[in-house]
């Protein structure tokens, strides 16, 4: 059986052939939507965008997606230009991979529901995002009323038709690999233009003080640790950076120059006796961004927040029992992200009822290459930072604000 949430474009869905075993009709906040059917057993369910308050902020989607099974989703478009390639490629990340805006693609999807591999060629692309956006703004100004058009931008990407064949395709590029600067021992700091500012710059003052005196209380220090071996903390911590761009922000590893390999001189890798110097510079940053390897900084007081990282494929999972049987249960109540994770939401919840433990956020297969990706955007705002990748303030698509 189906559900079908419908607003403005409720005649058109009721016309649809299929079994529907609950129906709501009207504008609703995302939190009404979740509480209703989080806990509701359903085939699929077509959503139309407009019965989505604050539809048009990715975030508002990013909750519907945390709470329910995305593959389930059918999201019927508006041809609002808002709802562009960008947006398309945001709803990807967040694992929404049906969406349409004709009723011929909703019946084609409600059998024929689609894989990463049919809307790929969706995700990061965006066509002439200022555009949109003015005729966006032009047409909300003027009041102007956006209805469905079958014949045009009307699309179940499975589907062969005509307007798959329009669409820009990802473009083909050869992989360059950095090649980033060699160091001879971890023991010296890489020589780098915000290594020499701290010691430029560090006073006596500072390095007398005690530690929790130097940072003030406005300073986020998140480490990152890895609990499976090589979930990948190096590489988020550097993507997660680049995500924060805007922001006045540190990347530190410890005890490693896995950060060479990015050939990024803003990164910094150090060994714990250079810690100290490091640190006592933290309060001049927003954010602080720790690789932690094996140091013991998510222990000492250092960090404000701390993020254990799982890669859950079965090899890892079992080395990590097999090592430490005792491993998940001594961090169940702290913060657990799985890293390079295929999981669906329905086997995340699966792997909690059987590991006995809560996830915090679910993190795919993501491109290091790319300056921002929107799901690590949405992983940053549920750790209470903004990115404010979205556009300048009061934009359409200014969704993370400082």
């Amino acid at each position: 059986m189906n559900v079908i949430i419908a607003n403005k474009y409720k005649d058109e869905l009721s016309s649809l052939d299929i079994d529907v075993i609950k129906r709501l009709d009207g504008e609703f906040d995302i939190e009404t939507i979740t509480d209703t059917f989080a806990n509701f057993y359903f085939n699929r369910m077509i959503l139309d965008i407009t019965a989505i308050k604050d539809s048009y902020n990715i975030a508002t989607i990013q909750r519907l997606s945390a709470s329910l099974d995305a593959t389930k989703i059918i999201l019927f478009l508006s041809d609002d230009p808002r709802y562009n390639n960008t947006y398309l490629s945001k709803l990807i990340s967040l694992g929404i991979y049906n969406f349409t805006k004709d009723l011929t693609g909703v019946s084609y999807l409600m059998e024929n529901p689609n894989s990463y591999r049919d809307v790929a060629q969706y995700h990061d692309l965006a066509m002439n995002d200022q555009k949109n956006l003015k005729n966006a703004q032009s047409n909300q100004f003027a009041g102007k009323q956006q209805q469905p058009n079958p014949s045009n931008n009307a699309f179940a990407p499975n589907m062969q038709t005509q307007r798959e064949s329009d669409m820009i395709t990802p473009t083909q590029t050869v992989f360059q690999p950095f090649m980033g600067p060699s160091f001879n021992s971890v023991q010296e700091p890489p020589n780098n233009s915000m290594y020499n500012n701290f010691n430029n710059n560090a006073d006596n003052g500072y390095m007398n003080n005690s530690y929790n005196e130097s940072i003030e209380s406005n300073t986020k220090i998140i480490g990152f640790k890895d609990l499976t071996d090589d979930a990948g903390a190096t590489t988020l911590v550097y993507m997660l950076k680049k995500n924060l761009s805007r922001r006045k922000v540190l990347a530190v590893e410890m005890n490693k120059n896995d950060f060479s390999y990015f050939n990024d001189s803003e990164l910094m890798s150090v060994s714990g006796n250079q810690l100290s110097t490091v640190r006592n510079k933290f309060n001049q940053f927003d954010i602080v961004l720790i690789d932690l390897n094996n140091s013991n900084l998510d222990t000492d007081g250092t960090c404000t927040d701390v993020i254990y990282l799982l890669e859950p494929s079965t090899i890892k999972l079992n080395t990590l029992m097999r090592r430490d049987r005792q491993a998940l249960e001594r961090i169940k109540d702290k913060k657990i992200v799985l890293n390079k994770s295929l999981l669906t939401v329905s086997d995340v919840k699966e792997f909690e009822y059987e590991a006995k433990i809560k996830m915090f956020y679910n993190i795919p297969p993501l491109d290091e290459r790319k300056d921002s990706q929107m799901v690590l955007d949405s992983f940053l705002e549920k750790l209470g930072i903004y990115s404010d990748n979205g556009g300048s303030s009061g934009g359409l698509f200014g969704i993370f604000k400082k």
